[in-house]
């Protein structure tokens, strides 16, 4: 009886342990792989390339002109404002959206990077004034300000 005793407590002392590792790598062996820690990639320029002379882009015009449809979803909800994030335009701008339901509103777009075919996120205040379900993918139809 007393040994079971001591069996038994051996046993749940060695489950509160937080895992026993019988690996070699605690003992600084060769016991399996071990992860490389990730590194921030360097860009180097390419010999013979000078960088000190090379001017900054100048920013690009807006790439939205005419219309356009998108499915968005609901943005984050603690930005505050009539805003539409969409692949569009490379620059923010204003523009008129038209939902489903006939209800339009001059919104900024904001670019965010993706394809010209890819989705959009509406802000709250924008699903709103359309009166769109915030739950739901809507599809909507943007359109110059003006």
């Amino acid at each position: 009886m007393r040994m079971t005793v001591i069996s038994l407590a051996s046993i749940s002392l060695l489950a509160a342990c937080n895992g026993i590792q019988l690996n070699s790598s605690i003992l600084n062996g060769s016991g399996g792989p071990v992860a490389a820690e990730p590194q921030d990639p360097v860009l180097q320029p390419a010999p013979g390339v000078d960088v000190t002379a090379a001017e900054p882009l100048a920013p690009s015009a807006p790439s939205f002109r005419g219309s356009a449809s998108t499915v968005a979803s609901l943005g984050d909800p603690s930005l505050p404002g009539m805003w539409m994030e969409t692949p569009l335009v490379a620059a923010e701008q204003q523009a008129l959206i038209r939902s489903s339901r006939n209800t339009q509103a001059v919104v900024t777009l904001k670019p965010i990077p993706g394809e010209a075919t890819g989705g959009s996120r509406l802000s709250i205040d924008a699903m709103r004034a359309l009166g769109l379900p915030l739950t739901e993918l809507a599809e909507v139809q943007v359109l110059p300000a003006g």
